[in-house]
């Protein structure tokens, strides 16, 4: 995909993109030709991923060092709990629900056996 193409796909312009290549966030294209370059797959995952750590408030600067160690959004953060969510997924593809049931089934199950 095109620098455009990405931009547009994780709601950014295209100069936020060439930040997050100059800051070390994202890697550089892939050369297609002479002037051509081109984005892949991992180049959109850390770009949404990115955006939406930005989405949180959360400054470059710390964004660029969470994501240099870890794949997972932080979502929740409280008393030594922490909720993260794998960058890969579609956000609306979770089913909310069932997900707060099984982590009250996993806390419980936690704290019986302390």
């Amino acid at each position: 995909m095109t620098l455009s193409e990405l931009a547009e796909a994780v709601g950014a312009p295209g100069r936020q993109i060439r930040f997050m290549i100059a800051e070390g966030v994202l890697p550089p294209a892939v050369k297609t030709g002479r002037s051509a370059d081109a984005y892949n797959e991992e180049h959109l995952v850390k770009a949404r991923r990115y955006m939406i750590l930005h989405g949180l408030g959360m400054k470059p600067a710390a964004i660029k060092v969470l994501m240099a160690f870890d794949e997972a959004i932080p979502i929740y953060q409280s008393t030594g709990i922490e909720l993260r969510v794998d960058a890969s997924i579609d956000p609306t593809s979770i089913d909310i629900d069932s997900t707060l049931k099984e982590m009250s089934k996993a806390l419980l199950n936690y704290t019986r056996k302390r």
